[in-house]
């Protein structure tokens, strides 16, 4: 009975999602799952929970900007990590999806960043690749969400095509995926490793570790991390472009052999911020630099 319900609810979701991308016209960034009574560490409990009845892991929570009234919850799975792996280059950031808490008085809206978007903006031709699999996972996702909040309402009307996210660039000049900034190269892999828990165990920068993982055979280490310098860190933009993207964060820093990158501002911005207007973009102009030097100071 339990199988044939699951069964009959995918194919509902199947139903509903196709009528959200095909009524926009590509994929959004964010789903609003809803708005629900009660606090941040309330709605923490039952989404980690609701998460691991269908075997995803919890990778990391933080609060953004050192906000008490902000939280992220990231996480994985086992299947997500070995298929982001296995797309080689900077996939693995594919890897990681994040719920957005925000407590407004006595009531948490909650936001899921939308697995799609992600895997076609990360993945490359690769999500192609991997298709089934990867909307199964995604399927898995909201279906585990479902009970927390079942609005499943993009955020904005603005969406992106499976296309333009491959191949996406703010403005023709602007940097694309393919474009990371390299803030250190190491002498070797296990130094990159030694030297960035060192540099993020003192917070240095202003700087807090939200996750790690570190795959030894493969090489590959990717850090989810903090921005908490007030100047230039998650209280000064958030503050120009809004909360409601909070599963935006945290901002990645990755390191593949001596290696270590990070996607360029001006591209990881208007990526998340899709519905970006050109004045709001230039409120930001400085933060893309701010970070490139935050991130290269917890890898010297």
């Amino acid at each position: 009975m339990r199988k044939t319900i699951k069964i009959t609810l995918t194919g509902i979701f199947l139903f509903f999602f196709q009528q959200i991308i095909f009524a926009d016209g590509g994929l959004v960034a964010f789903y609003k799952l809803g708005v629900q009574k009660g606090t941040i560490e309330k709605y923490q409990k039952k989404i980690e929970k609701a998460l691991a009845h269908e075997n995803f892991d919890i990778v990391g929570t933080y609060h953004p900007a050192k906000d008490a009234n902000l939280m992220v919850i990231a996480f994985t799975r086992k299947d997500l990590i070995d298929i982001t792996l296995e797309a080689g280059d900077r996939g693995i950031m594919a890897g990681i999806m994040r719920i957005g808490l925000v407590q407004k008085d006595n009531t948490v809206e909650i936001s899921l960043l939308n697995p799609e978007y992600v895997f076609f903006a990360y993945l490359q031709d690769s999500a192609k690749k991997y298709e089934i699999e990867l909307n199964q996972i995604s399927l898995d996702i909201k279906m585990a969400l479902i009970e927390i909040g079942d609005e499943f309402k993009p955020f904005i009307t603005s969406s992106l095509t499976e296309r333009e996210l491959m191949e996406f660039r703010f403005l023709v000049r602007n940097p694309g995926f393919e474009d990371a900034v390299e803030v250190m190269k190491f002498d070797s892999f296990e130094q990159g490793v030694e030297t960035i828990e060192r540099n993020l165990q003192a917070r240095k920068d202003g700087t807090y570790k939200v996750y790690e993982l570190v795959f030894n055979k493969r090489k590959i280490a990717l850090f989810g991390i903090g921005l908490y310098d007030l100047r230039k860190g998650e209280a000064n933009f958030l503050d120009k472009l809004g909360k409601s993207h909070l599963a935006a964060l945290p901002y990645e820093l990755i390191l593949i052999e001596n290696k270590a990158t990070i996607l360029h501002g001006k591209y990881r911005f208007p990526l998340y911020w899709s519905d970006l207007s050109m004045s709001e973009y230039r409120k930001i102009y400085k933060t893309p630099r701010d970070i490139e030097e935050t991130m290269r100071a917890i890898t010297r």
